[in-house]
């Protein structure tokens, strides 16, 4: 495949990703205001850039690159010129796209859409969001980055170390602790955005998403079962209420009764304020420590975080990652940086004159000032994009309850709770406030007596989560690289890495020398690779031009088996007949053949390949490739299992790390005998077949016939006979398995098969739209086992479908997640594998 600007890829699974990205490092850029593209009115939904790239490429049309977002219905065709544009209109008009004759027109250039965007961004700016007023829960964690139009341009990369193992510098025990830190912040989202979506269907419910015709209501009339919105107890439970009280912790569930007593869960000695941060409990001490409570071997102990900022602390809240604290004299301070891994340093935001409480919900930050005049001890500011820069605090009018006696106040769901006295009180901004609840810290004690000192509402996790798993090699781990062939800095030829992205102006190539995460073996392919490019006499690709012949470099190695596969790229645009032959010649010649000498080819290959590829955007796993040498495949050990390894095939790019993740994800599916296993786009079949053992049956899905194919041959190596393979969609599949459980159709050995549960391992895109709706929609599906390699994007998605309320489209009973496994797949990078268990809820209990 052609090579993207940076071919050290964090997964197989952002091959499409990256063949995206290398669309656009093949040819020069147009300038913003030269864009040149026409809008696919019909595209689809739930179509992918990839399947139209395809699409056109197969057909001969000119293109610079096609455009997509996900669930938009509409998408983008780029070319270089109006010219070029305006021919291939009429071209496109007479496609068969979809079952239907393609709608194109040209589109407005992007410049057009500026207004409405700074319109937007300005409404954000000087309001809360709606996100924000219908629920506070979002303020302690970190926004998604902006978006390409919107974020800074990153600092060029120098070497190639720089882009491929970013993380290097940094111990690799606080990697792991790094990537734990974001793992658990992607579980408290689930919560947050799946309850969301159980709060939106309730507003409609209560007419705040109003029908305007006929039609309208009359579908709103027939989907009532759909608008049921009672929320499952694993999103209404989950959480606790914390108050330190004479440097002890104690907690009580959110849903408990008021005579529910609270418990001892541990000591907190000099603790002053506590808060939920980022799926912990943080709490402040009296000497002006930050402290974080933490599991341990003899219970849960407080352990440093950082320091703080040199000021009594009499209050702490948590906004957008990041740490604010209220001083003994009303300075609203945020700890730079963001997350656990902040520097410690803080920064004054503002001062709120004799502010002794904060509190941030549904948008705002809540200051309670007790000295000061009744008319001024309630302010508050709105959470403005650059909330965490500056905060404009305004007088607000409260009327709760005691307002003399509050000693904390912590936000959860629509609701304040306000700690007055010795008593709760449930209270709304808008002035409703509920009967106050008093503290019943033990059986016989009304907590009449007792300091207290801190007091916060956390929810934590979705679920148990694992502390991560690390990798069990942290060195030379890759058994796949795909290197650039091109120019370094003085214009010289170099195999190695891109420094970034053609189109931010980066076309120099750096050679993978000190890339811990690259073996020795590849550095020497590449050494090797160099010096043929260098004497053959036949130019580099340039990527601005086109030109030239030697393109793109993959390689994989076994450290098990030693074999080792190469595969090089060339160009055969303004080659002769003569001259392809030659280059194949000198590739097998300098590689395998007489000029192989130890000193200059200190390695064994066991598979060459050529692929004469002259497209502009990344070849496709279906362009052909020309076998010169040796086996048509490499063989891999994994788990003692051995698996062959054809060129395009997905396979982890870690083994040793990879063996962690399926015995992981073996023993969660926790499948035995009477189970019947589905491996949900099984690829080559390594997940099922690892799994297989001990398991009633295993049915491995893929929609690729050559990776069934390639599946079932793994299995019969591995002589592994309880494993088949189905060549289809997931999707129908599920409706089968439906059908067939329903009409009692199945045979004598899927008869006894009285559990189902399914592993699913999609690209980092997530699982299609229908595969998660099929398996949410499949009764028979108790389980599935999800891993990903994209926890912090899709995974939330795909969790809030299969764990969210029922719509029309939407049908089932949901989900809920009940393990998470972080695993560090790919050390020296911020990149992370997370796997999340998921069971079917009871239907007494599914919220619907």
């Amino acid at each position: 495949m052609d090579a993207p600007p940076v071919k050290m890829e964090v997964d197989d699974d952002v091959a499409e990703q990256m063949k995206q990205q290398e669309t656009e490092t093949q040819q020069p850029q147009p300038q913003e205001e030269e864009e040149f593209k026409l809008i696919v009115l019909n595209y689809g939904k739930w179509k992918d850039a990839k399947s139209m790239d395809a699409f056109l490429r197969e057909r001969g049309v000119a293109f610079r690159k096609v455009q997509k977002s996900r669930q938009l219905s509409f998408g983008f065709i780029h070319f270089y010129s109006a010219e070029e544009r305006d021919a291939a209109m009429p071209l496109l008009r007479e496609l068969e796209w979809t079952g239907e004759k393609m709608d194109v027109k040209p589109a407005l250039p992007r410049r057009s859409m500026k207004p409405m965007r700074g319109q937007h961004k300005k409404r954000q700016r000087d309001e809360p969001s709606e996100a924000a007023a219908t629920n506070g829960d979002d303020d302690d964690v970190a926004p998604e980055p902006a978006g390409e139009t919107d974020a800074p341009a990153a600092a060029p990369a120098k070497t190639a170390r720089e882009v491929v193992a970013p993380w290097a510098d940094i111990p690799y025990k606080e990697q792991l602790e790094r990537k734990e830190v974001e793992m658990k912040k992607v579980l408290v989202k689930i919560v947050r955005q799946t309850r969301k979506e159980y709060f939106k269907k309730e507003k409609r419910m209560n007419g705040g998403d109003r029908r305007h015709n006929k039609k309208q209501k009359k579908d709103a009339e027939a989907e009532d079962e759909y608008r049921k919105t009672n929320i499952p107890t694993w999103l209404t439970s989950h959480g606790s209420l914390f108050l330190v009280m004479d440097d002890v912790l104690y907690t009580r569930a959110h849903e408990a009764s008021a005579s529910t007593p609270w418990t001892r869960l541990a000591d907190a000695t000099g603790i002053v304020s506590v808060v939920s941060f980022g799926g912990e409990l943080v709490g402040a001490t009296r000497e002006g420590e930050i402290r974080v409570l933490m599991p341990e071997a003899a219970g849960l102990a407080w352990n440093a975080l950082c320091r703080g900022p040199g000021e009594p602390i009499v209050s702490l809240a948590s906004l957008r990652g990041s740490l604010l604290c209220c001083t003994d004299d009303g300075k609203i301070m945020k700890q730079e940086g963001m997350g656990r891994f902040a520097t410690g340093d803080w920064k004054l935001i503002t001062t709120v004159p004799g502010a002794k409480t904060i509190v941030i919900h549904s948008g705002f930050v809540y200051a309670f000032c007790p000295d000061v005049p009744a008319e001024q001890q309630w302010q508050r500011a709105a959470l403005t994009a650059d909330a965490l820069d500056q905060l404009a605090f305004e007088p607000f009018v409260w009327d709760l309850a005691q307002p003399d006696q509050l000693l904390g106040m912590c936000s959860h769901d629509h609701q304040v709770i306000a700690l007055c006295g010795r008593s709760l009180v449930y209270a709304e901004p808008q002035g409703a406030v509920e009967q106050p609840i008093p503290l019943v810290i033990n059986q016989s004690d009304s907590a009449a007596a007792g300091r207290i000192t801190g007091f916060a509402s956390h929810k934590g996790l979705c679920c148990p989560m694992d502390s991560i798993h690390a990798s069990p090699v942290t060195e030379g781990y890759r058994n796949k690289c795909e290197f650039s062939i091109g120019f370094d800095a003085e214009g010289k030829p170099c195999v190695g890495f891109r420094l970034g992205l053609f189109r931010d102006g980066s076309v120099i190539v750096n050679a993978p020398t000190n890339c811990e995460n690259v073996s020795t073996v590849m550095e020497q392919v590449c050494a090797a690779v160099q010096q043929l490019v260098e004497t053959s006499g036949f130019p580099v690709y340039d990527v601005k031009t086109q030109e030239g012949v030697w393109r793109l470099l993959t390689v994989r190695h076994s450290e098990r088996t030693g074999q080792l596969m190469i595969i090089l790229q060339i160009n055969p645009k303004n080659l002769s007949d003569e001259d392809v032959a030659k280059v194949r010649a000198l590739t097998k010649a300098h590689l395998v053949g007489e000029e192989a000498t130890p000193a200059n080819v200190p390695f064994q290959v066991t598979s060459l390949y050529i692929q004469e590829y002259a497209g502009v955007s990344a070849a496709s796993e279906d362009d052909p490739l020309i076998h010169l040498h040796g086996s048509k495949t490499i063989e891999e050990i994994l788990l003692g299992l051995r698996f062959s390894v054809s060129p395009s095939a997905f396979f982890q790019v870690n083994t040793q790390g990879a063996e962690t993740l399926y015995s992981l994800v073996k023993r969660h599916a926790n499948a035995d005998e009477q189970t019947l296993l589905y491996d949900v786009c099984c690829g080559t079949g390594t997940i099922g077949i690892c799994a297989a053992a001990g398991v009633g049956k295993v049915v491995g899905i893929e929609i690729c016939k050559a990776a069934t194919d390639d599946a079932a041959v793994n299995a019969e190596r591995n002589s592994v006979s309880n494993v088949s393979f189905v060549n289809s969609k997931a999707e129908d599949v599920m409706r089968d398995l439906l059908k067939t459980k329903q009409e009692g159709g199945e045979d004598a050995t899927e008869a006894n098969l009285k559990r189902v549960v399914a592993i699913v391992d999609p690209p980092r895109a997530g699982l299609h739209h229908q595969v998660l709706r099929s398996l949410r929609s499949c009764p028979p599906v108790d389980r599935i086992v999800y891993v990903s390699c994209n926890p912090t994007g899709s995974l939330i998605q795909d969790a809030i479908t299969l764990c969210g309320p029922k719509t029309k489209s939407i049908t089932g009973q949901a989900f809920r997640p009940v393990h998470a496994i972080p695993v560090d797949m790919f050390p020296h990078t911020p990149h992370c594998e997370m796997i999340i268990v998921f069971d079917r809820v009871a239907k007494e209990d599914s919220g619907h």
